[in-house]
Formats: structure tokens, sequence, C-alpha cells
């Protein structure tokens, strides 16, 4: 099993399509995926895992041969948060 993290913006639902590449992926693979927002401590990096007052939600998870996983992630809330994505890959 692996484990990755990717950090991005993002409110809303929406789609994103994350190239692990082929040696990683593909459509036999098994992959469970997280979601958290992601704080800043005062004089710290903004990379600090919290659950705050957003909903955030994984819908579906597609892997392709194509070594691209795709994700459709939801967050509720009215303007672009930071999260930070945990796959778990086997």
């Amino acid at each position: 099993m692996q484990v990755w993290t990717w950090d991005g913006w993002g409110w809303g639902t929406f789609d994103i399509a994350f190239p692990f590449g082929t040696q990683v992926i593909n459509r036999h693979s098994h992959c469970v995926v997280s979601i958290c927002e992601l704080a800043q401590p005062q004089g710290q990096p903004l990379d600090f895992p919290f659950i705050g007052a957003a909903t955030m939600r994984v819908h579906n998870v597609a892997p392709g041969d194509d070594g691209v996983l795709h994700v459709r992630f939801e967050i509720d809330w009215n303007s672009a948060l930071q999260w930070r994505a945990t796959f778990f890959i086997d």
C-alpha cells in the first residue's frame, strides 16, 4: 500500500484528475481518499489538518489505466478553502 497527499484550494462540487502515473494507478487499483481542511497556526505554514466549520466530502473515486485517479469532491462553503486529500492506494 502507498500513501500520498495532495493539497489544493476549492469550494462547491468539483472534479480533479490526479496524475499518479501507470506505475501507481490502473483500473484494478484499490483507492481510498479522505479530505480535510488546512489551517495556518500563527507563525506556522499553511499545513495543519483540522476539522473546521465547512463540510468536506469525497463523492466518487475512479482509477484509470492511464495512471490518473479521478475524484469528485464537495466543499460546502461560500469561498475557496485550503484542503488536503490523502490517498491510500493498493
